[in-house]
């Protein structure tokens, strides 16, 4: 893995002192000024949304990853077993929350620099989807190492 760009450094240090506020600060700049996003992190997968490594914290602290949907794609109903915090870099993403009883109780549809709501306590469900016409790339970082990226971080509904 490259070295972190320069645009996602001062993110990645408030996501390793777990600063919930300074990474949703510094998310939000990220996601408005994606420099950091490159041609790679906008192919997608039309089998399913494709998750690209964009930052491996040295210590297994935690990952930062890419993922592109193309339209017409759809997460699985889930949760996490890790914190968690995303947004949009491109294009409009459409989040449906559920309580847990699985009873829709919330949708909003996230812009380029919207960040979603934090899962800091793996409380919130939900599914995500690309309703639009175009691709979309969603910025996530999550609690995890590198080595349990594609194991240790969803659970299913």
């Amino acid at each position: 893995m490259s070295p972190i760009h320069p645009g996602l450094a001062l993110l990645a240090g408030a996501a390793k002192q777990r600063n919930w506020a300074g990474i949703e600060k510094q998310l939000r700049s990220a996601l408005r000024n994606p420099a950091w996003l490159r041609p790679e992190h906008r192919v997608g997968d039309p089998t399913g949304y494709m998750r690209h490594l964009v930052y491996v914290d040295p210590h297994g602290d935690f990952v930062m990853t890419a993922i592109t949907w193309l339209p017409g794609q759809v997460s699985p109903r889930h949760g996490h077993q890790v914190w968690c915090a995303y947004g949009v870099a491109e294009g409009e993403l459409t989040e449906e929350q559920f309580d847990p009883q699985l009873n829709s109780i919330k949708t909003s549809v996230l812009r380029p620099g919207d960040v979603a709501d934090r899962d800091l306590e793996q409380k919130i469900i939900h599914r995500v989807s690309n309703r639009g016409t175009a691709p979309l790339v969603s910025l996530h970082l999550y609690g995890v190492s590198g080595q349990h990226l594609t194991t240790g971080i969803n659970r299913y509904f």
